[in-house]
């Protein structure tokens, strides 16, 4: 397995032997690895998604007052990925709200379960501070999202709706 190649270096690698898996950062505030994700899909190779909660913003728990500790990387200014530009992926976050509720779900549940119903993704790995986190994470697990559902997210998503 791989992490974080692009597709040049992964066609590197199946030129001498197949790649299982790839594990590259996605989720609903940063989609750049989408077309690879979606290619490895129907190269047969497994993706194991990081970063799907968006490091915590896809929970609903972040807000412009967020006061993060000392050391830790999103209180400090950034230029790219869903910290980059904060009141956009909150807006998405806000938006995104209603249909968690629609659904009797989690934020954080929403925006795993939209994650691995991504073409090519097998699964994901989020991150948990404690038990029920965990709990909560693999109830995500249980979601089914319809074509409907995911089309008015994407709408969201590509700034639509």
């Amino acid at each position: 397995g791989v992490s974080n190649f692009d597709r040049d270096l992964i066609e590197r690698c199946l030129a001498i032997r197949h790649v299982d898996s790839l594990q590259p950062e996605f989720s609903m505030l940063d989609r750049r690895n989408a077309e690879l994700i979606h290619w490895c899909g129907d190269q047969g190779i497994g993706v194991v998604t990081y970063g799907p909660l968006a490091y915590g913003l896809l929970t609903g728990r972040i807000d412009r007052g967020t006061t993060f500790a000392p050391g830790d990387w999103r209180g400090r200014p950034q230029t790219e990925g869903p910290f980059a530009d904060l009141d956009a992926s909150l807006a998405i976050v806000e938006r995104l709200r209603p249909i968690a509720e629609r659904l009797g779900c989690q934020l954080g549940q929403l925006a795993l379960a939209w994650n691995v119903h991504q073409p090519g993704v097998t699964a994901a790995i989020a991150g948990t501070r404690n038990a029920g986190h965990a709990r909560s994470n693999a109830a995500a697990g249980d979601i089914e999202l319809d074509p409907a559902t995911l089309a008015e997210i994407d709408g969201i998503l590509e700034g639509e709706a």
